[in-house]
Parts: C-alpha cells; structure tokens; sequence
C-alpha cells in the first residue's frame, strides 16, 4: 500500500515559518511603516475603547472566556477522550501541537523581548513580552484542532462551511479583542498567526510521516463507533417496541 506523503504540510510549515521570520526582522529592525502601522492602530481602536464602554466590557469578556488557560484545558479534555476512545495516534498528535505552540509562544516571547502599547488611561493591562500574541496564536492553534476533529462527523458540505466559517470567526474575535484593548500590537496578532500556522502544519505533517495515514484512520473510526452505535441503539427500541 502506497502512502501519501504530506510534502504540502511540510511546505505549508515553511511558508509560515518564513513569512514569521520576514515579521519578525522588521519588528527586530524597528521598521518605520510597520510601527506607524502598528501605532496607528492601536491609537485609534484606543480611542474607540474609551468612548465605548459596553464594547469594551464585551471585548474583556471574549477576551477572558477565551483566554489561553481555557483552550488549553478544553485542549487537554479533547486529548484525553481521544485517548479513551482508543484513537491514540490522533491524541499524541493533538497533544503535540499543544506543547509546541506553548514552547514557540514563550521562546519568541523571551527572544523578542517587545514591550506592549503604552497608552495613555488603558483600558486593560497584561504581563509579560508582546511578541507573538498569546491569545492569537493559541486560539489560532486550538480551534482548528477541534474542526479537523469534528470534519468526519460533518457529512453536509453546508455544515463544513458553517463550521469552519464559525471556527475562523472565534479566532479573528479573540485576536480583536487583544488589539483593541490596548495590550497587543497587530504585528503581534499577525505573528501568533503565522506561528500557529507552522505548529499545525509542521507537527500534522511530521504525525503523518511518522504513522501514514493513521491519524485520518483514528478520526474516521470515531465516526464509525458513532454511526454503529447508533444502529445498536435504534434496533435496541425497535425490539423492545412491541408493536
């Protein structure tokens, strides 16, 4: 049996880690466009959060209910069913991209060393280095694993739409919320981006190489014990129904 190869992941994987590296040489390099940009921004949305208060308070809420501690607990429960319902492959791989986007956010992190906004009368405020936005690269790593998860079980190409376009929803809100609160620069978000990108990219097509196509077989096969189950069910009340 010939098995795919996922020379498209890998290359996917490139091309984020280097379009993260052109990034990241500009900040590095304090480049004029990208920080006026960046500036610019900020301000303005700055501006809208002070004389918007509902908006704000709206935005500190996304930003809290799905902040990275939350995904990565929800991450760690979708690991551990994986795992209990025997698709073991697909749980090392889920759990890898979660240990790596959190090594590549602190290691960025600590090299880059980039101060948040300073502006005047904040609306919000948090700790540690700005670059890559925490909140954006994990809810851009997080979410998608929970579509690809689901995928088999959606059969309505509407509901695949439905739930990508949802998914993709979540992950531009919760990046938003963290430009528009003042603690993140959209260089930052961008950046958080592109490393989930690679992680996803990177750590699929290395599952891939390593077990061909058994990740796919352990995603498809809960959607199979689903579907029998289901069946068992339904003859279970059809013999018990004495009619």
């Amino acid at each position: 049996m010939r098995h795919r190869q996922p020379w498209g992941l890998w290359a996917g994987a490139g091309v984020c880690l280097a379009l993260f590296g052109g990034l990241l040489a500009l900040v590095e390099a304090h480049w004029g466009p990208l920080l006026r940009l960046d500036l610019s921004v900020d301000r303005h949305l700055h501006t809208t959060a002070l004389r918007h208060s509902a908006w704000t308070g709206s935005m500190r809420t996304v930003s809290s209910v799905l902040e990275p501690t939350v995904l990565r607990v929800a991450l760690g429960v979708l690991v551990l069913w994986l795992w209990w319902r025997g698709a073991r492959v697909a749980a090392v791989w889920a759990a890898a991209c979660g240990v790596l986007q959190a090594a590549l956010e602190i290691a960025a992190k600590d090299a880059v060393a980039r101060p948040r906004p300073a502006l005047p009368q904040p609306v919000s405020t948090a700790t540690g280095w700005a670059f890559p936005s925490g909140h954006a690269m994990t809810a851009a790593t997080v979410i998608p694993l929970f579509v690809v998860v689901a995928w088999p079980h959606l059969r309505l190409p509407v509901t695949r739409v439905l739930t990508a376009v949802v998914a993709a929803a979540f992950v531009l809100l919760v990046s938003w919320t963290r430009i528009g609160l003042g603690v993140h620069w959209p260089s930052d978000v961008v950046a958080g981006w592109l490393l989930a990108g690679f992680t996803l990219c990177a750590v699929t097509a290395a599952t891939d190489t390593w077990r061909p196509d058994q990740r796919e077989v352990d995603l498809h096969r809960l959607t199979s014990r689903a579907a029998q189950r289901v069946q068992r069910d339904r003859a279970r009340r059809q013999s018990a129904d004495p009619s």
